[in-house]
């Protein structure tokens, strides 16, 4: 049964951003890596990455996250719309449905990667009373190609 009273804006679907070049920095890496507790010395040892075989600093599996902030900040820096302002979210509505990594390759400190979002759809819940939004994050590499898509789930909760 389609949503007739829901915010999110439908025509959005399909959607994308232009690619969007992010620099990850090694401090960055490091940061990010002793913030969750990270103990493997590859995410903030440059000599133990290159050691273990890694060209440099690995970023660890949830450190995309951190690319995704930084490229919608690029986004409004340029005068463009990030993710979810191409959907029309209601922030005080809004609810994080799911968040999954599907990993093609790794991040690694001195890459420049590019993200791109798209609006994958929309889906309605509970008779109605809530609408799910479903995007799509890319990080590429332009020589190793994909890295990493993110796939998250917002959930607008009406009435």
């Amino acid at each position: 049964m389609a949503n007739l009273n829901g915010i999110f804006d439908r025509s959005s679907q399909g959607k994308r951003t232009q690619p969007v070049s992010v620099d990850v920095e090694r401090g960055q890496i490091r940061f990010f890596s002793k913030s969750i507790g990270e103990t493997n010395p590859i995410h903030f040892n440059q000599a133990k990455a290159i050691e273990a075989g890694y060209p440099d600093v690995v970023a660890p599996i949830t450190f995309p996250i951190a690319i995704l902030l930084t490229a919608n900040e690029l986004i409004k820096e340029a005068g463009g719309i990030p993710g979810m302002g191409m959907i029309n979210c209601d922030f005080r509505r809004l609810l994080h449905g799911s968040e999954r990594y599907d990993y093609q390759g790794l991040i690694y400190a001195g890459d420049q990667v590019q993200v791109v979002t798209e609006v994958a759809g929309f889906d309605d819940k509970k008779g109605g009373s809530m609408e799910l939004a479903y995007l799509k994050y890319n990080i590429s590499h332009e020589v190793r190609g994909p890295l990493v898509t993110v796939t998250s789930t917002a959930i607008h909760r009406l009435g």
